[in-house]
């Protein structure tokens, strides 16, 4: 299941071993790998594949499912645990197999950050050992990234008179969403974003420009910034990827 509860089971049949953990309820990322290291465009990809391409995708680019928290064992709920409880838990389960796996973990900052580098990872998740397990985000679960890259979402898009589509970034904050200026994107970005799109804007923009095509905010966007202006709004943001696998 995605986090929004679309049943993507059919389309990854080399995952089928998994049903072998019994009575348990994980919570992971599914990705498929180029070498050693996730292959975003890839596992989009297989995502997105026509039944009639499944099998053949399976054997060319299979997926592996990295588990990162037990939710329920045995018929036993976890989520109120504390992390160290489920994660101890979870290690002990001996969970290994062609296709999926549990990840180190380590209390040590600095070396679980040397480590991601080295391997070339893009960050790393640090969780409070005390924390219960919380559906969507947390302060108590932070992202630590390796480069200056903010997670927005798109709150609309116009075309600029070169007929380059760019697309209005908003962030989740305590008060809601804030406007955090816009940026260029690619093509495919537009395709995603008309299905979304609304009648009333989502997010307030005091100098809204003429044209805006306003959407739901629904496709998140990773873009990185050279900067923050006073008011929060990013300086020389550019487009990192769109997380079209969290559409759902």
């Amino acid at each position: 299941m995605t986090r929004r509860g679309t049943d993507v089971t059919a389309k990854f049949p080399e995952l089928a071993e998994i049903a072998d953990a019994g009575d348990a309820l994980f919570d992971g990322e599914l990705t498929v790998f180029d070498g050693r290291l996730p292959d975003f465009n890839a596992t989009v990809s297989r995502l997105r594949a026509e039944p009639r391409k499944v099998d053949d995708l399976a054997a060319s680019m299979p997926a592996t499912v990295l588990v990162f928290d037990l939710l329920r064992f045995d018929g036993t709920d976890l989520r109120r645990e504390p992390y160290l409880h489920r994660r101890v838990t979870l290690d002990g389960l001996g969970l290994r197999g062609e296709r999926w796996a549990v990840p180190p973990w380590s209390d040590d900052r600095l070396t679980i950050i040397a480590t991601s580098l080295a391997h070339g990872l893009e960050g790393v998740v640090a969780k409070k050992l005390n924390s219960p397990y919380v559906s969507g985000r947390s302060r108590l679960w932070i992202k630590e990234r390796h480069a200056n890259v903010v997670d927005t979402v798109v709150a609309g898009w116009l075309r600029t008179p070169s007929g380059q589509v760019s697309i209005l970034l908003a962030e989740a904050t305590e008060e809601g969403l804030e406007y955090r200026g816009r940026c260029p994107a690619p093509l495919d970005v537009l395709a995603a974003l008309e299905p979304l799109a609304s009648s009333v804007p989502t997010v307030d923009i005091p100098d809204a420009p003429e044209g805006v095509q306003w959407v739901r905010p629904e496709l998140q966007v990773e873009v990185t910034a050279a900067s923050r202006r006073p008011d929060g709004r990013l300086r020389q943001p550019k487009f990192v990827r769109a997380r079209f696998d969290q559409l759902g």
